[in-house]
């Protein structure tokens, strides 16, 4: 290797002596092109850097308005405002948010205040309020939603910023909902210090130029109260440009000298109010960076003749860089451990050398919502410190890495695997524990954990099986409350041979007509009656083995064969109402479920009509099941694509309401016919001793009764079940208490006397 070194670095020499001469004559214009391209690239970055910062601020402030619109949408829907503990409510709301106050001003009367660490008080006047918050509630009350400036609060003596949203009853404005939040809770996302790579600095102001949040990094000792104070912009052509500029909501590049130096500015609209962010690069301004290419310019010579032994440093610094990609190769950038390249080669090794290997895969429990919730550079600081408390706590021979995102690996060794979990366990809980400490926040960290014991792996001796069955593992073990270890054991061996073969069989068991459909009634509870039947897909492989969803549906969900799928499901029940109608029975509706992928598929609404066509049936003999998170993403798109689907005569039906995040204000926002509320939202309504539940799933009832939306209960399995929820008001029942998913053989023949051998239905 050494020897191909040198004769490169040989070669190397004769061509840059030989292109010398052409690199001088190019040296201006490339001089001119770097000093170009500084402006143009710190510009960029300016630019970039304060879009990312306009988002965090977005992102802040449209939470704070999702709080305040959840809150008015239950107030216009509950008549909670009408109650004697209004004022009550109304500071638990406060309490269990990071507002500093909140209050309630109906369009007519007096209004409720609650200020954290203040009683609560009833009866306030608006007048008796400051004029910034007089404003913003006469700002809702016109239906508005509202923003204030940053003001000094009368209340709390903080400087904070005012919300303010309409409360509607009936499409008539009654109140105004209004809280005030910290200016602390901005000056954290503007005060980074990762801002231009630790090179600059963010400030907010608005369009007269005052500055309202100051970046804690700054390089100015602050003390103007605008930027057209001292050492900013005082007088001048310059600060006349900039006034009319911002004047006009434009973005404006510039530069200031502080101290001696010249920096960089960039004055861009956040596009709230009038507000302004003033990005300041701490890198001194291009002109120097000009000066500094000329020096290079006329000493180049000088170098060309330098080149030579400067060659021979090269070959040194060539070999030691080589050792440093090879160990860069092979650890984390974020941990400073090792990667999975690295881990798998350790791994490797100890997988044929002992007997003893016990590999564990971790993940940490909504790791994405951390990072959403404390930002990434507090998700990092976490990842690290978990890194670090594995690595102290591993023994030796022991070894563990950092693969991707929450992603980790360890190696423990013992031969026996109960005493291994329990402390793969234990290490969990000190790690976490401290965790908790060192993040200074009340949010409980949990990991889950997979592991491979030693017999297994000794058994595979193949990183690449051992690593799978980790991951299935750690599959098994999400979703608990609490840090879990599950053992790779004979079951997830099946379910990965299950999973293996669902991958491989999908496409031929589609085209074979494997995918059958089954029918699971709806029962009117008014009548009694068959109201409905929801289309539900059993897999019956070639063997004659029966495959449920739970074994295949979450599969084609990660690699998009549901689309297929679920298309297919929807011409089988195409295809069976139109058999019920040529044997002369009178078709009920068919539920069929529908993914997301399928859901926002470009031609989507085109194929479910040439169906309908293909079969000669009405749509509104379908209904498409959605779920609830395709609204999280983009409620405006969802409900145009509902809109189309409606106007053709399919109905929305939204599946599983209660099974985890459920908005009311999602509810009231899309367009559905029907809400299907998840059996575990039933089984806690059932529960005598949580009456908190009945009382939240009659509201959701009502509300949806008050919204023209039928409402379907899933999961009831006994007559009390039943008499519940006709109690409740709701419109039909679906649940083993009436059936279970059966055949479109079988379901003919019960509700038509059809015999089951008579020909039915086929897959499409």
């Amino acid at each position: 290797m050494e020897k191909r070194l040198r004769e490169r670095l040989h070669r190397a020499a004769v061509l840059i002596v030989a292109a010398g001469v052409l690199l001088l004559a190019a040296e201006a214009g490339v001089a001119a092109f770097l000093a170009r391209s500084v402006v143009e690239v710190t510009n960029e970055q300016m630019r970039a850097e304060t879009d990312e910062y306009k988002n965090r601020l977005e992102k802040q402030m449209s939470s704070d308005y999702q709080i305040l619109t959840t809150m008015s949408s239950f107030l216009e829907f509950s008549n909670v405002d009408e109650a004697e503990n209004f004022d009550e409510i109304l500071n638990e709301a406060n309490l269990r948010n990071d507002f500093v106050s909140m209050a309630y001003f109906p369009l007519n009367g007096p209004g409720v205040l609650a200020v954290l660490g203040q009683p609560v008080r009833g009866g306030v006047e608006l007048t008796e309020l400051q004029p910034e918050v007089q404003e913003v509630v006469a700002q809702a009350w016109q239906g508005e939603m509202a923003l204030s400036d940053l003001v000094q609060s009368e209340l709390t003596q903080e400087k904070v910023f005012i919300y303010a949203i309409p409360v509607s009853r009936n499409g008539v404005t009654m109140g105004a909902l209004i809280a005030s939040d910290q200016v602390e809770i901005f000056s954290d996302i503007l005060s980074g210090n990762t801002v231009l790579s630790g090179n600059g600095h963010i400030h907010l102001l608005n369009s007269r130029g005052e500055l309202l949040i100051h970046s804690q990094n700054s390089v100015v000792e602050e003390s103007a109260a605008s930027i057209y104070e001292e050492p900013y912009f005082n007088g001048g052509q310059k600060a006349e440009d900039i006034r009319t500029a911002m004047a006009a909501g434009e973005s404006v590049y510039s530069s200031f000298r502080y101290e001696g130096r010249s920096y960089q500015v960039l004055l861009e609209p956040v596009g709230i109010k009038d507000w302004y962010m003033l990005c300041v690069s701490r890198v001194q301004e291009a002109g120097e960076r000009y000066r500094i290419v000329t020096v290079i310019a006329a000493t180049f010579a000088v170098l060309l003749l330098m080149m030579v032994t400067l060659l021979v440093y090269g070959y040194r610094l060539t070999r030691r860089n080589d050792r440093e990609l090879r160990e860069l190769a092979f650890h984390d950038a974020l941990t400073g451990g090792d990667n999975l390249r690295g881990f798998t080669l350790k791994l490797q090794e100890a997988l044929s050398q002992r007997r003893d290997v016990n590999l564990a895969a971790l993940d940490v429990r909504q790791f994405k919502f951390i990072n959403e919730i404390f930002g990434r550079e507090r998700a990092d600081k976490l990842l690290c410190h978990i890194h670090r408390q594995l690595q102290a706590r591993l023994e030796e021979g022991e070894f563990c890495c950092r693969d991707s995102a929450d992603l980790f690996y360890a190696v423990l060794l013992n031969a026996d695997p109960a005493q291994a979990a329990a402390r793969l366990r234990n290490i969990m809980d000190e790690a976490c524990a401290a965790a908790l400490h060192d993040a200074n926040s009340d949010y409980h960290i949990l990991l889950y954990a997979g592991m491979v014991a030693a017999p297994q792996c000794a058994a595979s001796g193949k990183v690449d099986d051992v690593l799978t069955h980790a991951m299935f593992a750690l599959e098994r073990a999400k979703g608990a409350s609490s840090n879990t270890v599950w053992t790779y054991d004979t079951e997830l061996h099946k379910k990965e041979e299950v999973a293996n073969y669902v991958e491989s069989h999908m496409h031929q068991a589609l085209q074979s007509g494997e995918f059958r459909m089954y029918l699971q009634p709806k029962i009117d509870l008014t009548s009694g009656r068959l109201g409905g039947a929801e289309a539900l897909v059993r897999w019956t492989t070639g063997t004659g083995r029966i495959l449920y969803p739970d074994q295949f549906i979450p599969l084609f969900e990660q690699n998009g064969f549901s689309v297929s799928l679920d298309l297919y499901m929807v011409e089988c029940a195409c295809k069976q109402l139109r058999a019920w109608l040529d044997q002369g029975i009178q078709p009920p509706p068919l539920s069929v479920n529908q993914s997301k992928l399928l859901f926002f598929e470009a031609d989507y609404i085109q194929k479910l009509e040439r169906l309908t066509e293909r079969y000669q049936i009405p749509a509104s003999w379908i209904t498409l099941e959605i779920l609830e998170g395709l609204a999280l993403e983009n409620a405006g798109e969802l409900n145009a694509r509902i809109s189309q689907l409606q106007g053709i005569g399919f109905r929305i039906s939204m599946d599983d309401f209660g099974s985890g995040y459920s908005s009311l204000n999602t509810l009231s926002s899309l367009q559905i016919d029907e809400l299907k509320l998840d059996r575990g939202f039933l089984m806690e309504a059932a529960d005598k001793n949580d009456p908190r539940s009945r009382v939240i799933m009659e509201q959701v009832v009502q509300m949806a009764k008050q919204l023209g939306i039928s409402v379907v209960v899933e999961g009831v399995e006994t007559q009390e079940n039943e008499a519940l929820i006709r109690s409740l008001g709701c419109d039909f029942g679906q649940g083993y208490y009436y059936s279970r998913p059966i055949t479109v053989e079988e379901f003919t023949a019960r509700y038509w006397g059809v015999p089951e051998d008579a020909p039915q239905e086929a897959a499409p």
